[in-house]
């Protein structure tokens, strides 16, 4: 039987696993073993940010503390969104043209668009959130 220390070990090479593998939002599915997410969490090394969703962090990170989260808040954003969406969803368009015009700033609440929304927000760390809108998507226009 291992001892905690060797299952600790252990979590962390799955953990290091899973971040060289780039993966910044980590869902359940991902978590073949559920004592790993366990004692990742009771040690600090992830943190929750929706029902099944985590993302590493720090365990020095104070509660409160905002790092994690606004560090990996894009990553995590699409692969929640492709997750829940697959690719029928979109930024809204104030969004997008804020990002084309270089600016990645972490907004309160992030709009998106899908067919399958609910209308509803869905409440992230540190008073943020994101609103996925049931509506279409904007058809692409092809460049001439």
């Amino acid at each position: 039987m291992a001892t905690p220390r060797e299952r600790l070990v252990e979590s962390l090479k799955f953990l290091k696993e899973l971040q060289d593998n780039g993966v910044v939002g980590i869902h359940t599915d991902e978590m073949p073993n559920r004592k790993y997410r366990e004692i990742l969490l009771k040690n600090g090394f992830i943190r929750e940010v929706t029902k099944g969703w985590y993302i590493p962090t720090d365990p020095a990170e104070k509660e409160g503390e905002t790092t994690s989260w606004y560090s990996s808040y894009w990553e995590f954003i699409v692969k929640f969104l492709n997750h829940k969406f697959g690719d029928d969803w979109c930024l809204s368009a104030d969004q997008s043209l804020l990002i084309h015009a270089g600016n990645s700033a972490v907004p309160q609440q992030l709009m998106i668009r899908s067919p399958q929304g609910n209308n509803n927000p869905t409440p992230l760390p540190h008073n943020t959130s994101l609103f996925n809108l049931r509506t279409g998507i904007p058809q692409r226009i092809k460049p001439s």
